[in-house]
């Protein structure tokens, strides 16, 4: 049900780790000592936040309730080395303790999973109805010289327009119900950005995961007639040939916005169909603060794909290539502020295709300054005797504090 984690790694690679981290380390303390903080400036500065999530899931209709609750601290770190150099490194520690590790035992590796090239995540310590998780999400080195930007190291790289599905987003795919991971993954991957103009970028950026398969691609952003547009193409795990674009804009003074990209196996080239995945987004915000959201999605994949959404939940362990259930989804939210206090929002998914329906209700209250409680409810249901039966319902209670 859970991809197995293979943890195994050769004496050289770890080695060949330690000592680039040593040199890094040795680098920035060098720099570090002629920078900012010379002039008597505050260089650096911390951030984050601490949450507590209670969760309540039943796997199908009917059974018994399995109940858990997550603990979960984030430090975000920042160094403005000099005038041209910064760090960045942000962690998060998560204690889990309930049910859920004796009805599915996989699930202590199912959280360690780090799909990055470098193995950034450890369970410290794992019991029967126990587990803490620590793990690094950013760890980068930025250089910026007038119009040239380079980012080396673990870091979110963001190509997407939409919001729901990102089919443009080749190194960073996420998942919508993975909720409690505002941040998404990161990449281990060098990124050069050069901005030729306020509104226009071109860059390259080079990723390697954790089966040491390779992305690389190339985009260009620019704007016209008041849109933004960016065109992009490369190659994705060293097995497909990728190109796309995308455009963000407003129609009638609403969010217009999607994305298209084509995927075609470098094996058999010749033989193989293009794999095409397409977004398109509008939103619209009315004069009394009602949000409205809809968002169509397509994936042309022909094999079914329900067997994705035991991975739904992990945004790491998703493919860019197939991120979500194949054929036409279709997702719509309305949110509504009923005070400055609280915050209401309802999103549905649906997909004919498989014959699945998603309910996402949401309730937030903010209770002081930095503080809010969180309910949000999540379930799907499958209604097609033909297929396997992967109803569940899931609801969540989450108290955060931003410090």
């Amino acid at each position: 049900m859970y991809l197995k984690i293979n943890n195994s790694d050769s004496t050289g690679w770890k080695g060949f780790v330690s000592l680039t981290l040593l040199l890094l380390y040795s680098f920035v303390t060098a720099v570090a000592q002629e920078s900012v903080a010379s002039k008597g400036e505050k260089s650096w500065r911390l951030s984050g936040y601490v949450k507590d999530m209670g969760s309540f899931v039943t796997p199908r209709t009917g059974q018994k309730w399995i109940t858990n609750n997550l603990f979960h601290n984030r430090n975000n770190f920042r160094w403005n080395i000099s005038n041209s150099f910064t760090f960045g490194l942000e962690e998060r520690n998560r204690f889990y303790a309930g049910d859920l590790y004796g009805n599915i035992p996989e699930y202590m590796d199912f959280i360690a999973y780090d799909n990055g090239l470098v193995n950034l995540s450890w369970n410290i310590s794992e019991g029967n109805s126990h587990l803490f998780n620590a793990s690094i999400d950013r760890l980068w080195l930025d250089f910026t010289h007038e119009k040239l930007q380079v980012t080396l190291g673990r870091q979110r790289i963001n190509w997407s327009q939409t919001f729901v599905w990102n089919p443009n987003d080749l190194f960073n795919t996420y998942s919508y119900f993975d909720f409690d991971y505002e941040e998404k993954p990161g990449s281990d991957a060098l990124r050069l950005q050069y901005f030729s103009s306020p509104s226009s970028r071109a860059e390259i950026t080079m990723k390697a995961d954790h089966d040491r398969k390779v992305t690389v691609a190339g985009l260009y952003r620019f704007n016209r007639w008041s849109y933004d547009f960016q065109g992009l193409a490369g190659f994705y795990r060293q097995r497909d040939l990728v190109v796309g674009l995308g455009w963000s804009g407003q129609i009638v003074k609403g969010g217009f916005r999607g994305e298209l990209t084509g995927f075609r196996s470098l094996e058999n080239f010749r033989d193989s169909a293009w794999v095409f995945l397409a977004s398109m987004a509008y939103d619209y915000t009315f004069r009394n603060s009602l949000f409205i959201q809809f968002e169509g999605f397509y994936n042309s994949n022909s094999t079914n794909s329900l067997k994705i959404l035991v991975h739904q939940f992990n945004s790491s362990l998703l493919d860019a290539k197939n991120p979500f259930l194949n054929g036409v989804s279709l997702f719509y939210n309305i949110a509504y502020p009923l005070s400055p206090l609280v915050s209401l929002s309802f999103a549905t998914i649906y997909n004919p295709s498989n014959r699945i329906y998603f309910l996402l209700p949401t309730v937030t209250w903010s209770l002081l300054n930095n503080l809010d409680l969180s309910v949000i409810s999540q379930t799907f249901h499958t209604y097609d005797p033909a297929l396997p039966d992967q109803s569940q319902t899931s609801l969540f209670a989450r108290l955060k504090y931003a410090f």
